[in-house]
C-alpha cells in the first residue's frame, strides 16, 4: 500500500503537515478566546483531510468514517459547544492580556518544541515510511506545543484549548502508526472528548461567576491552608 505511493502525493503529504503546523501556530499567537477556537477548528479541518488523505493512500476505508468523524465532532460540535456555554461570560475574562510567557517568546518555544520533534522521531526504532515520517514529527509537535500552551497561559479557556491541541497530535500518531483505531473505539474516545468540554466549559462558567475571572491563579484560593 505504503509501496504505491507517488511522488506528488507525497509532496501534497509534506504540504499538509506544514500546513496543520502552521495552524497549530496560529493558536500560539492569539490572545482572545474565539481566535484560540477558529485556529483550532482550522488545525481539525486540516487534520481530518489528512486523515482521508492517508485512507485514500493505503486503502482502509474506515479511515474515511474517522475523517468524518473528527470534522463533525472536533471541529464543528466541539466548538460550538465551548461558544454556546461561554457566550455569557464577558469579554475580558476571554482575553488572555497577561499569560505568563510572552506571545513572542511562545512562538521561539514553539519553533524549538517542533525543531525538538523532529529530533526525537528520528531517534525512535519505528519502521519509517513515508506517511510515518511526514506525520509522526508532527504529532509530537501538536502535543508538545499543546502541553506549552497549558503551562504558559493564565485563562482557562486557553488551557482546554491547549488540551484539544495535545488530543489532536496523540490522535495524528495513533492514525499514523496503528492506521486508526477500531471504529467502536474511536466513537467512544471522541464522545468522551465531547463530554469532558461540556463539563469544562461548565466548570469555567462556575468559576467566572465565583470569581469574576477564570485565571487559573484564582483556584489557589481553594487551598486549605
Amino acid at each position: 500500500m505504503y509501496d504505491l505511493i507517488l511522488p506528488t502525493q507525497i509532496d501534497l503529504l509534506h504540504v499538509s503537515a506544514v500546513i496543520l503546523l502552521i495552524a497549530t501556530f496560529g493558536i500560539v499567537v492569539r490572545r482572545g478566546f474565539s481566535d484560540w477556537l477558529h485556529a483550532y477548528r482550522y488545525q481539525t479541518i486540516i487534520l481530518a483531510g489528512i486523515v482521508a488523505l492517508i485512507a485514500f493512500m493505503i486503502g482502509i476505508w474506515e479511515l474515511y468514517i474517522v475523517a468524518a468523524l473528527t470534522l463533525g465532532i472536533k471541529a464543528i460540535i466541539i466548538p460550538k459547544v465551548l461558544f454556546y456555554v461561554t457566550k455569557k461570560l464577558e469579554s475580558p475574562i476571554k482575553l488572555e492580556v497577561n499569560p505568563y510567557v510572552s506571545l513572542r517568546i511562545s512562538v521561539i518555544v514553539s519553533a524549538l518544541l517542533v525543531a525538538m520533534s523532529y529530533f526525537m522521531a528520528l531517534q525512535l526504532p519505528i519502521s519509517s515510511n513515508d506517511v510515518i515520517s511526514v506525520f509522526l514529527p508532527v504529532s509530537f509537535s501538536l502535543f508538545f506545543i499543546g502541553l506549552f500552551i497549558i503551562i504558559s497561559r493564565r485563562k482557562a479557556l486557553s488551557q482546554i484549548v491547549g488540551l484539544l491541541t495535545i488530543e489532536n497530535g496523540l490522535f495524528l500518531f495513533a492514525v499514523v502508526v496503528t492506521h486508526g483505531f477500531s471504529l467502536v473505539i474511536e466513537i467512544g474516545l471522541m464522545a468522551d472528548i465531547l463530554v469532558g468540554v461540556i463539563i469544562s466549559s461548565i466548570l469555567l462558567f462556575r468559576m467566572s461567576k465565583t470569581f469574576d475571572s477564570i485565571d487559573v491563579k484564582n483556584l489557589e484560593s481553594l487551598r486549605d491552608d
